[in-house]
């Protein structure tokens, strides 16, 4: 995993997220930098870090690029940043560099809205799925892997999808059936699971629900393009505001695990 890194002031915070989250999946952290090596900046670095740490310097500009191209010459599996960039009382807004990561990174990436200096485990996760997959998979290897207490496995169903399915002659998929299917084979993992159905006319629906949940985590699955995924419909409002900690999981990231 490596935690994209800056000398902003909430950096110390990104960094003691990035590690809790490490530590949390067994992982080692290394430390990526959008700049040309500084050895000033490399001992300012490693005094906020505490400790001998690897220290990836790519000299690219724009940061999220040289992040892109950190991921992509050292074979990351996670790439953990900050995302806000304005905040109002409720809602964290996102970041430029967070939207191109999101839709460009080429490994798994985890932004983290608020980052703060204690982060709790994480107890309560969301699983916002595109329905009409088999993901069964891909939730027990998270599950697995994030070890969370609780997880609400959710989908939205919006009238868009219900037309999509008229418009072929065909019958609106049952979600609450689907649910059912995905999420039998994980009531043996030791986790608390729960499905939701959230009915939304754009899926925006789903952001109030993580956030009445008081959700730790969200993680959404991109669909693969050439350029790295792209968020599914229902919540490419993610590009705007992350209500939570956000996990976005690549199909190349998904691949090697």
């Amino acid at each position: 995993m490596a935690v994209a890194s800056t000398f902003s002031p909430t950096f110390e915070a990104v960094l003691a997220e990035a590690e809790s989250f490490a530590r949390h999946c067994g992982a080692e952290l290394e430390i990526v930098h959008a700049a040309q090596f500084d050895p000033e900046k490399e001992r300012r670095f490693l005094e906020v870090v505490g400790r001998d740490a690897a220290i990836r310097w790519v000299n690219k500009h724009p940061p999220a690029q040289a992040i892109i191209s950190a991921a992509q010459d050292y074979d990351y599996e996670l790439v953990i940043a900050g995302a806000l960039q304005v905040e109002d009382a409720d809602r964290p807004f996102t970041s430029s560099v967070a939207r191109e990561l999101m839709r460009e990174a080429p490994c798994d990436l985890l932004l983290v809205p608020r980052p703060l200096d204690s982060p709790d485990i994480l107890r309560r996760v969301v699983f916002a799925l595109e329905p009409g997959e088999n993901v069964s998979h891909f939730l027990r290897r998270s599950l697995e892997l994030l070890r969370p207490e609780h997880a609400t496995i959710a989908v939205t169903e919006t009238p868009f999808a219900a037309a999509i399915a008229a418009s072929r002659g065909e019958a609106a998929q049952d979600l609450e059936v689907w649910l059912d299917e995905m999420s039998a084979p994980l009531f043996d993992s030791g986790v608390e699971i729960e499905t939701r159905v959230v009915t939304s006319n754009t899926g925006y629906a789903l952001c109030e629900v993580i956030q009445g949940l008081a959700a730790d985590l969200l993680v959404v699955k991109a669909l693969p393009d050439a350029r790295g995924g792209t968020l599914p419909l229902h919540v490419d409002w993610l590009y705007q505001i992350i209500p939570t900690r956000l996990l976005v999981a690549k199909e190349s990231g998904q691949n090697r695990k």
